[in-house]
Order: structure tokens, then C-alpha cells, then sequence
């Protein structure tokens, strides 16, 4: 309930929908970037992310493991909870593309726009979701750093770079991207500020729009400067 990254907030939204319980009070909250959130709740330490941010030798019970490998296998992204350092389960989410998102790359791409997927997400979750928007470059498992350097790569070798997300992992690249453009309803403060152009209802359909604006608009200065 503290974080501000997409998946948390749709947990939370979830607990309360089904529920209907009030949420404790949480205590020292702490984010980690890419790998999830440590608070302490009801005088518990409770973590809840990547495996890896529970301990370095955590690892799920047997039944669990295999339980988690049937989602992961099927494109789910896991977030896994511990208590006091014991992995206790994890939670399972699954990402539904838009209705206008495969148009919408379609569109993107006939502007002659590479799209590229930088994503945290386990890699059969992304190739999940990239085949259902039609991009073929997927990378997951992306820490924040790895968009950020993605996106300066492709910079030194004079690429122009517009970067679109959400979340809090995503700020740095939205900084680091020659535009980066946030949602501005679901996402983080932090995405948000770091952006050049946050789009107030989300209307992802409106991309290929703003780039077909842009070159028209910077066409006609050109040509104004000319004559």
C-alpha cells in the first residue's frame, strides 16, 4: 500500500475488491529498485518481490517452486512474500495487453518506429505480452539500470530514443530517452516527474498521433526557415 509501482498498487486494489479488509498499519518502508519493497506490518518483516530480495539461499518450499514454475510457464509475472526472511508464497499476476495496443504498434511501425520491449518481467511473461502487440525485441528481467543502458547504447550509436512507461524503475530511462512520455493516470509521481509529456488519461492510442504531429510540426518549421 506504500509503493507507488503499477503492480503493488494493483495488489492492493485486488485485496481491497475481493476482501474488503482494512490494510494494516506499515512501518519502514523501504523500496528496492527492480527487486521489490521491505516494511514491517504488525511487527513482522515482510518482503515481497524477486526471490533473490527475500535472502540469498531463500528459496520456496518444493510444492511451491513447482507451483510457481506452472505461472511462470503460462507468462505470469510472480511476486514472492516472505515473513521474517521465510518465503511464505507468492502472488500472481498476469498482464492483459490493451484493445488498441497491437494497432497501435502496427501504426508505430508503419511511421518506420523501431518498438523495442524493456521490461522486469520473467521472459515467458514478456514474450507473452510482445506477441500479443506484435514486437519481436524483447528484454526482460530488466533492472532499472539495464533500460537506462539499453537506452544509452542505442543513443551512441545515434539512434533517437522515445521511451514510454509507468513505474518507478522506469524514471531513469524516461530521463535518460531523448523524450519519454508517462502515464499520467497510473503511473508513479516519480515516472511522471522524470517525463517529458505525460499523456492524463493513459490513451497509449495516441502515440502514433504525437509522432505523426511532431514530423509535420518540425517539417514546417524547417521549411518556414528555409524560405
Amino acid at each position: 500500500q506504500a509503493s507507488e509501482h503499477p503492480l503493488g498498487r494493483a495488489i492492493v486494489r485486488c485485496y481491497q475488491n475481493e476482501q474488503g479488509k482494512q490494510l494494516l498499519p506499515v512501518e519502514n518502508f523501504r523500496m528496492i529498485p527492480g527487486a521489490g519493497v521491505i516494511a514491517t506490518v504488525d511487527g513482522k518483516e515482510i518482503k515481497a518481490g524477486r526471490l533473490p530480495l527475500l535472502s540469498d539461499h531463500a528459496t520456496l518450499p518444493d510444492a511451491l517452486a513447482q507451483k510457481a514454475q506452472e505461472y511462470l510457464h503460462d507468462g505470469c509475472t510472480l511476486v514472492t512474500v516472505a515473513v521474517n526472511d521465510v518465503p511464505t508464497g507468492f502472488l500472481v499476476l498476469a498482464d492483459t495487453a490493451r484493445e488498441q495496443g497491437a494497432r497501435m504498434m502496427t501504426q508505430l511501425r508503419v511511421l518506420g518506429i523501431t518498438t523495442v520491449l524493456l521490461t522486469g518481467d520473467h521472459e515467458r511473461a514478456a514474450r507473452a505480452i510482445g506477441e500479443q502487440l506484435g514486437v519481436t525485441e524483447i528484454h526482460a528481467d530488466c533492472l532499472p539500470e539495464d533500460k537506462l543502458s539499453y537506452i544509452a547504447d542505442c543513443q551512441k550509436n545515434g539512434e533517437s530514443v522515445c521511451m514510454s512507461g509507468d513505474g518507478v524503475n522506469d524514471a531513469p530511462a524516461l530521463k535518460q530517452a531523448g523524450v519519454g512520455i508517462a502515464m499520467g493516470g497510473v503511473g508513479s509521481d516519480i515516472a511522471v516527474d522524470a517525463a517529458d509529456i505525460a499523456l492524463v488519461d493513459d490513451e497509449v492510442k495516441e502515440l502514433p498521433h504525437l509522432f505523426a504531429l511532431s514530423r509535420r510540426m518540425m517539417t514546417t518549421i524547417k521549411r518556414n526557415m528555409i524560405f
